[in-house]
């Protein structure tokens, strides 16, 4: 009985044994099907996840005109090296996109100051103004995120 098996194998199902060439192709055709599909997969999953595709927040954003610094419960907007704040703001909603942020500072102009929000873009980009009503929108500066304190 033994022997008709091996003489089956043998016969038949000698094709089945793959070379190691084969074997190395099909495994690294595998890997690289996984990592074309684990890129794609990526920012479904960060989106879906309310992630930001920088995959951090941060609380210090660094400007052409200003720097934004969360400090405690606020925001605070300081000119390039300065050591006193000029306005403060109050954060009401992180989205994966951006920071909005409320100004709580009272300024002669616009008179309607108490409407005026700041979006901070998580990653770096432009960032806006907007209030009024009816509302109104003002691209401010391109900030970008502070590396982190060592």
């Amino acid at each position: 009985m033994a022997h008709a098996r091996a003489t089956f194998l043998t016969t038949y199902l000698s094709w089945l044994k793959p070379s190691l060439l084969a074997v190395l192709l099909g495994g690294l055709t595998a890997t690289c099907a996984l990592v074309v599909q684990a890129s794609n997969a990526v920012p479904v999953i960060l989106k879906t996840l309310n992630i930001p595709a920088c995959l951090t927040y941060s609380d210090v954003y660094r400007g052409t005109q200003s720097d934004f610094r969360k400090e405690g419960g606020v925001w605070r907007e300081y000119a390039p090296e300065a050591a006193t704040f000029t306005y403060e703001f109050k954060e009401f909603l992180r989205t994966r996109d951006e920071i909005l942020i409320r100004n709580l500072t009272p300024r002669e102009q616009p008179a309607d100051w108490a409407t005026l929000v700041v979006h901070l873009p998580v990653c770096g980009g432009i960032v806006r103004m907007t209030g009024g009503m009816p509302e109104k929108s003002t691209d401010l500066e391109q900030v970008w995120r502070a590396p982190r304190a060592r």
